[in-house]
């Protein structure tokens, strides 16, 4: 089976997983997953995406960590990438905080969907 379809494949049992878990309320107050601990703005001034982008990669090192990092299967780590690079294509385009809120709910969701065993 080559990369692309595989990848897809991925993506699109990751995405099915969100609704499901979503559906079933599994995420916790404000579109974030229960163990997740959102960015935070500055008490004063402006606050970069970049807050949003390590808010996100924090979250995706614990879990991949707690996998067994490089150990971890190749499937999960994918899955987990997958969701990493959605936060960096939609920061690209929603460029401050307060307007890239859902790049960052939306990545945190798609990575606890994410099945560290790949079933």
């Amino acid at each position: 089976m080559n990369y692309r379809k595989r990848m897809h494949e991925v993506v699109v049992a990751a995405l099915m997983s969100g609704a499901l878990f979503s559906a079933i309320g599994v995420y916790g107050e404000g579109s974030y997953p229960a163990d997740y601990k959102p960015s935070k703005p500055a008490e004063k001034g402006d606050t970069s995406v970049l807050a949003r982008f390590g808010a996100v990669s924090t979250y995706m090192n614990d879990k991949l960590n707690a996998a067994g990092g490089n150990d971890s299967p190749l499937c999960y780590r994918n899955c987990l990438t997958v969701a990493m690079n959605d936060v960096l294509k939609c920061l690209e385009t929603k460029t401050t905080y307060i307007a890239s809120e859902s790049c960052e709910q939306d990545s945190s969701q798609k990575m606890a969907a994410c099945n560290p065993k790949c079933q």
